[in-house]
């Protein structure tokens, strides 16, 4: 005979615990064995792994940039660094610093920019995503090869009187195209 155990996502340890208790007083053998389990020895059940959401960024959030430690402070890894689709124009917002860039989809006219997609749990992702200034917000950004992840979008009002940096292809390469000052 059998049981199967099952419950709402991310329960799995509580389920686990349950399955342990329920295994140690029916007296189970070990699987088709026939031996019976040493409880002593018996390893813990391993704790789910916490849910993880993922986040591009195309500005002061890239690695080694001045934002970055938002990310790693909160238990982000870097996943890939790679280009949205051609769908985007990206400009330098006027402010700072730290410096920031918007990246507008198009319907047409738009190039590919630079990103990286980063991962962070999810339970620092609300703490996250509160300390982002308007016009910027997340929403849903392509990627080169057509995935959809949430990531930062600038809302379109901010392409007025901004520096449209498209060309350039990415954040790294503005910063780059500044003068050092004297």
């Amino acid at each position: 005979y059998g049981v199967t155990l099952f419950g709402p996502a991310f329960s799995d340890e509580a389920l686990a615990v349950y399955g342990d208790q329920l295994h140690r007083a029916l007296d189970l053998p070990l699987g088709a064995t026939g031996r019976r389990g040493d409880p002593a020895h018996a390893a813990p059940p391993t704790p789910p792994a916490e849910p993880l959401l993922r986040v591009v960024v195309c500005g002061a959030h890239l690695s080694g940039l001045p934002l970055n430690h938002q990310l790693t402070e909160r238990g982000g890894r870097l996943v890939a660094q790679t280009r949205t689709a051609p769908r985007y124009r990206f400009y330098a917002l006027p402010g700072g610093p730290p410096f920031r860039p918007g990246l507008i989809r198009q319907i047409e006219g738009g190039a590919s920019v630079e990103v990286e997609v980063w991962e962070l749990p999810a339970a620092q992702f609300g703490s996250f995503v509160a300390g982002i200034p308007a016009p910027l917000g997340i929403g849903t950004v392509e990627l080169a090869d057509g995935a959809l992840e949430k990531g930062f979008i600038c809302e379109g009002y901010a392409a007025e009187g901004a520096r449209d940096i498209t060309a350039l292809g990415g954040w790294r390469a503005f910063l780059a195209s500044i003068p050092a000052a004297p």
